[in-house]
């Protein structure tokens, strides 16, 4: 360490002074209770008071040093500047013109509403305001003199209140007080001399009317004289009149129209008059080809064998023939222009079937009818479908716009016009 001219001693601590424990600062104004003291403030109004009153002091002569420069101007705001601007303007005029003011103010103005504003013009000002700021003092007030001080004119208002007539009072004195009393043990009213008791009256006729007339006496029992409506026994489903009673007792003041009501009949008794009615009853000697009946595998159900099929099977309905099984050509048609897609979705596949069927020959080979001979069952059901127009309608369904319509139906629709090439009963009997 000697070349370089350094010398390294030891280290040394000085010993600290008195270490001055921490103190929190306190507020200056710290009140009992423990909450600030409240601030003394000062209204807006009378602040600029406070100012128009110092800026109408005299300047003093300067006296001693340079002369200073003017001290800022503060910053007036809205409220204050227009209310300086009215003040301004009503010290300019003079005491008569304001005089002739009052009066026609007095003249067109409500009285009430006078009286509210002397009211407020005569509340003490001299105590500050709640909630306007603290005045900040002038620096021209603090560091000149006053030497004079002039007041500005003071504008008074006279007090008008002794030529305001009174508001009219609500209360007239004369009129007796309105009161209501509640004594329920006072007697009731004496009843009219037209009242009849309530009594029974023993009649048959339901459209009685009592008066004072026929009113009846204290030695006979009478019953209600009220109409009542005629007494209709329940109904049983399984009675042969059920519609007809139904009718009188729901419907009495409508027309009946048994045709309509045909759907809610009861099924007749196998071997009655009704049942030998049926267009699908097996004791015929013939049948004609619409009546002709089909599962929906697209096979031919019997007449005896329709009413031996439960109805669990899904194949009854409310048709010609409630109590046989199956759809017939002419209902399978119309529910393929169904506007319920679930019930063209069933007749497009049942017909698709059958007419697979009757290409395949299930139903004979379609032999006559050209030439004008008898046409055997192939035939008669093709012209049937024809007259009901199945095959247009099944090919409307699948000639729709692509996209539109319901998907179920178009495959149906295309599956039956696929079995119906596949049966060659087109190809074969083309043009027919």
């Amino acid at each position: 360490m000697e070349g370089f001219g350094l010398e390294v001693r030891d280290v040394l601590e000085h010993t600290p002074d008195e270490v001055k424990p921490p103190s929190f600062p306190t507020p200056a104004n710290q009140s009992a209770t423990g909450f600030p003291a409240p601030k003394k403030r000062v209204s807006a109004f009378k602040k600029q008071r406070q100012n128009n009153n110092t800026s109408m002091l005299p300047t003093p002569p300067a006296q001693y040093g340079p002369e200073r420069p003017p001290a800022p101007k503060p910053e007036v705001s809205e409220k204050q500047r227009i209310a300086e601007e009215n003040d301004a303007l009503l010290n300019s005029l003079p005491p008569d013109q304001i005089m002739e003011e009052q009066r026609d103010l007095f003249k067109n103005l409500d009285p009430k509403l006078i009286q509210m504003l002397l009211r407020r013009a005569n509340l003490d000002d001299s105590g500050p305001a709640k909630f306007d700021p603290s005045p900040e003092p002038s620096s021209s007030a603090k560091t000149a003199p006053v030497t004079t001080t002039t007041k500005p004119p003071k504008v008074t208002v006279e007090d008008v209140s002794e030529n305001i007539p009174p508001p009219p009072s609500k209360k007239d004195p004369t009129k007796p007080k309105k009161t209501v009393t509640f004594d329920e043990d006072a007697a009731p009213p004496a009843p009219p001399a037209n009242l009849i008791p309530v009594k029974k009256i023993t009649t048959t006729d339901p459209n009685l009317v009592i008066t004072p007339s026929n009113a009846p006496d204290e030695a006979h029992t009478f019953y209600t004289h009220y109409p009542q409506p005629p007494t209709v026994p329940d109904l049983d489903p399984e009675d042969p009149d059920f519609l007809e009673k139904m009718h009188s007792k729901f419907f009495p003041n409508l027309p009946a129209d048994p045709s309509k009501l045909a759907w809610m009949a009861p099924i007749p008794t196998p071997g009655s008059a009704a049942d030998k009615e049926s267009p699908y009853y097996p004791g015929q000697d013939s049948l004609p080809i619409s009546a002709l009946r089909f599962d929906f595998r697209g096979l031919l159900i019997p007449p005896r064998l329709s009413r031996q099929i439960p109805v669990t099977k899904g194949l009854h309905h409310h048709g010609e023939a409630p109590e046989a099984a199956g759809y017939t050509i002419p209902e399978l048609a119309r529910y393929a222009r169904s506007e319920v897609p679930a019930q063209r979705c069933i007749a497009y596949q049942t017909l698709g079937r059958m007419l697979y069927r009757l290409g395949r020959g299930d139903w004979g080979k379609g032999e006559g009818g050209r030439v004008g001979e008898e046409d055997d069952l192939a035939f008669g059901l093709w012209r049937c479908f024809k007259e009901n127009r199945v095959v247009e309608s099944i090919e409307e369904e699948v000639q729709g716009e692509e996209g539109r319509g319901h998907r179920s139906c178009y495959a149906y629709a295309t599956e039956a016009l696929w079995l119906f090439e596949k049966g060659g009963w087109r190809e074969r009997w083309r043009g027919m």
